[in-house]
């Protein structure tokens, strides 16, 4: 609380609103992957919506062959 506060008691909502504010920001890269892109510059926003595998194919997080053969 500063001196002023005292006199001017909107001083002590401005100064809590400021640290509020500090404390209220998301950034993007935090955490996950953003699935919500804004470019407020461009007026555009993109939405990335994830697919899920196809359930009929089997999945190797390696990029390998599951059969272990040579792909030449």
């Amino acid at each position: 609380m500063s001196f002023m506060e005292i006199f001017q008691p909107g001083l002590k909502h401005l100064r809590e609103e400021r640290e509020r504010q500090r404390m209220n920001v998301a950034h993007p890269t935090d955490g996950a992957d953003p699935l919500v892109e804004i470019d407020l510059d461009a007026g555009t926003a993109t939405i990335k919506i994830p697919v899920p595998p196809d359930p009929g194919q089997p999945t190797d997080p390696s990029g390998t062959d599951p059969a272990g053969s040579d792909p030449a």
